[in-house]
């Protein structure tokens, strides 16, 4: 997309009202590089950041891609734990296809040169599928919890699975609807530095109403998104944990034939517990910055808050790529 130039700031006055909002959220990617405090990413780092992000996007699609292919042709691994697996998978390969690089180009390039209807699909396909991957977590826990804590009751089967992962799209969508509402292309005005004439550059940002809105919106995502669900998750595994791990040594053979089942099933939990850590622990940085940074836009003139919002976006986004290799 060009930008145009125009000959003087007066022919924008009447976007600068417009442009004082946008300023407020401008450095919040790390991206706006107008303001003189912050630090230019070096060459290097940047051929660095694009090695990984390129990197993780590769791995997210194609090993997550592989998880699915061979739960839906193995029969004998078409369990239900697998079928929250596979929807695991789907919602890393999105993110691997659309979050991942069209994010990273625009916070490269510091301009939106995308399609425009792109700019609220990206943020959207990020928040729905990393509503998807904590919903299906949870679901994982809870499935596996009643399994192991009440054996006896009826297990769930594959067809009320589907029905459930179902829901979870439905409420992963309306729960990341607003970001699809909440961002617009906006030409920014920016100074050459050179000629010291005015043009506008294209910028994905909040509109109007989701800047004012998105404070807000962050903490609720904050809240159902990670705090909720991981406190659920880790009450379940914990339980399970008491459970398993507290039954006593086996001594005939029946018994030691259920302790073989039961060193199954905490193998299974030990790869379940792997994957819900990395997902906290990858998210934790980038979710605890943007709800920072809603509240406090004042980080955002920090020297090098780019460089942390890369560090901080690349760990979460290289989370989508991890799975396959615990899997295996």
């Amino acid at each position: 997309m060009d930008s145009s130039t125009t000959s003087s700031s007066q022919d924008d006055d009447a976007d600068w009202p417009r442009s004082m909002l946008l300023e407020e959220y401008l450095g919040q990617n790390g991206t706006n590089n107008t303001l003189e405090t912050l630090y230019d990413v070096p060459t290097g780092m940047i051929v660095l950041l694009s090695f990984l992000y390129g990197s993780i996007s590769v791995l997210a699609v194609v090993g997550n891609f592989l998880v699915m292919w061979v739960v839906a042709t193995s029969r004998r691994m078409q369990s239900v734990t697998n079928c929250y697996i596979a929807n695991l998978a789907l919602a890393d390969i999105v993110i691997g296809l659309f979050a991942v690089p069209f994010q990273f180009q625009a916070a490269l390039l510091q301009r939106w040169v995308l399609p425009h209807f792109m700019c609220p699909f990206c943020p959207f396909v990020q928040a729905l599928n990393v509503n998807v991957s904590v919903f299906t977590l949870t679901a994982i826990a809870i499935d596996r919890h009643r399994a192991i804590i009440t054996p006896l009751s009826a297990h769930t089967s594959k067809r009320v699975a589907k029905v459930i992962i179902f829901f979870i799209w439905l409420l992963a969508l309306l729960l990341a609807a607003p970001m699809a509402m909440s961002w617009e292309v906006t030409m920014a005005p920016e100074q050459d530095p050179v000629t010291k004439l005015y043009y506008k550059k294209p910028f994905c940002a909040p509109s109007e109403f989701g800047l004012h809105s998105l404070s807000i919106y962050r903490l609720i995502l904050y809240i159902c998104q990670y705090i909720i669900p991981l406190c659920v998750i880790t009450f379940a595994y914990a339980h399970m944990s008491l459970k398993l791990w507290g039954a006593r040594a086996p001594g005939n053979a029946l018994e030691i034939r259920d302790a073989n089942h039961m060193k199954n099933k905490k193998k299974v939990i030990k790869m379940l517990v792997l994957v819900v850590a990395l997902f906290a622990l990858c998210w934790l940085p980038l979710q605890s910055y943007l709800l920072l940074q809603s509240f406090f836009p004042s980080i955002n003139e920090y020297r090098y808050i780019n460089v942390i919002f890369f560090c901080f976006d690349w760990l979460a986004m290289s989370n989508s790529c991890y799975n396959p290799f615990i899997y295996a």
